[in-house]
C-alpha cells in the first residue's frame, strides 16, 4: 500500500496556526512506529496546467503558476502566500490526483496532505489556494473513469469551497459534518449539510455520522470517494469547536473506511485541517487515520 507524500508540503508558515509541517511529521511517526516503509512512500508530479483548469479560472491558475499574488488574495487566504507556500499548495494538488488513481487501483489512495477544501474557483480562502479534491475529482469525471463521485467532509469547518465548485453538478455529491458557528461564517449549500453545534462530543456526533452517511451513499450510489478526514474536530482543537476524543476520531474514520469497503467504493483520503494546542496531537491524529485506512484496506 502506498502513501503519497511531497517534500514540498513542509512549507514554512513563521507564526500562523496552520503549520504545514504536521504532515511530514505524521508520515514520520508512521516510519517511526513501523506502520509503513520508506519503499511505501511516493512522490507525486505537480499538476500540470490544464489539470488546475479543471476547477479553477485561468486568471487564478496564471496568478499560482506566476506567483502574481496581490496582497488582498494574501488577505482573501488569510495565509502570506510565498513562492514555498504556492508549491506546496501544487504537490498536495498533485498529491490527491494520484490517491484518486490509487484508490481506483487497489480500493484506497492515502494522501499524507491534501484536503484544501475552502479554496474556490477564482480565489483563495481559509488557508487554502488551490482545492485539491475538486481537480481530482473533474480529472476523473472527464476521463470516464467514473460517473459519480462523493465527497465526504468531515473537517470541523464546512468545505465551502469545495460545495460552491460543485455547486449544481448532479454527478458529484458533497457531504459535511460541520461545525455550526465556526468558518466560513457564510455556508455554502452542499448537497448535504449537516451543521453541528460547538461542545458536540463522541456520543452525538457519532450517532449523526452513522445515521446519515449510509443513508447518502445508498441513496447515491458513488463510484468513488474522496475522504476528508480533518483532525480538527479533536477536543484539543484551536479553531474546531468540537469536543472529540481521540477514541472518537479513530471510531469515525473506521466508520467512514468501512461504510465504503462494504460498498466496494474506491475511496482517496485528504487529512485537511489541524490545529491542535499540543501538534503532537494532531500529528497523532493524522498518524491514527492512515493506520486505520491501511488497516481496513
Amino acid at each position: 500500500m502506498k502513501i503519497v507524500f511531497h517534500k514540498a508540503y513542509t512549507a514554512r508558515t513563521p507564526g500562523h496556526v496552520f503549520r504545514a509541517d504536521k504532515f511530514e511529521a505524521a508520515l514520520r511517526l508512521l516510519l517511526r512506529e513501523g506502520a509503513v516503509s520508506r519503499r511505501d512512500v511516493v512522490s507525486p508530479p505537480l499538476p500540470s496546467r490544464a489539470e488546475l483548469l479543471l476547477a479553477h479560472s485561468p486568471a487564478w491558475v496564471n496568478k499560482n503558476l506566476e506567483l502574481k499574488f496581490t496582497p488582498a488574495d494574501s488577505a482573501a487566504a488569510e495565509l502570506k502566500i510565498t513562492r514555498a507556500v504556492v508549491k506546496a499548495h501544487l504537490a498536495n494538488v498533485g498529491g490527491t490526483l494520484l490517491a484518486a488513481e490509487l484508490a481506483l487501483k487497489d480500493g484506497i489512495g492515502i494522501n499524507c496532505g491534501g484536503g484544501s477544501h475552502h479554496a474556490r474557483r477564482e480565489r483563495g480562502a481559509g488557508f487554502c489556494l488551490l482545492n485539491d479534491i475538486a481537480v481530482a475529482v473533474k480529472k476523473l469525471l472527464k476521463g470516464g473513469r467514473v460517473k459519480r463521485a462523493m465527497v465526504i467532509d468531515l473537517d470541523a469547518h464546512q468545505g465551502d469551497g469545495t460545495a460552491a465548485i460543485f455547486r449544481g453538478d448532479k454527478k458529484v455529491f458533497t457531504f459535511s459534518i460541520h461545525g455550526a458557528d465556526i468558518f466560513p461564517e457564510k455556508k455554502e449549500r452542499s448537497s448535504y449539510d449537516l451543521p453541528l453545534k460547538a461542545g458536540t462530543g463522541d456520543g452525538a456526533y457519532l450517532a449523526a455520522l452513522r445515521a446519515e452517511l449510509p443513508r447518502a451513499l445508498d441513496r447515491f450510489k458513488p463510484d468513488f470517494a474522496v475522504y476528508v478526514a480533518g483532525a480538527d474536530v479533536y477536543k484539543g482543537d484551536l479553531l474546531g469547536g468540537f469536543k472529540l476524543t481521540m477514541g472518537g476520531i479513530k471510531k469515525r474514520d473506521a466508520f467512514v473506511f468501512d461504510e465504503c469497503r462494504s460498498r466496494g467504493v474506491p475511496l482517496a483520503l485528504t487529512l485537511a485541517g489541524g490545529y491542535a494546542k499540543n501538534f503532537a496531537d494532531t500529528v497523532r491524529i493524522h498518524a491514527n487515520t492512515i493506520k486505520a485506512a491501511l488497516a481496513f484496506f
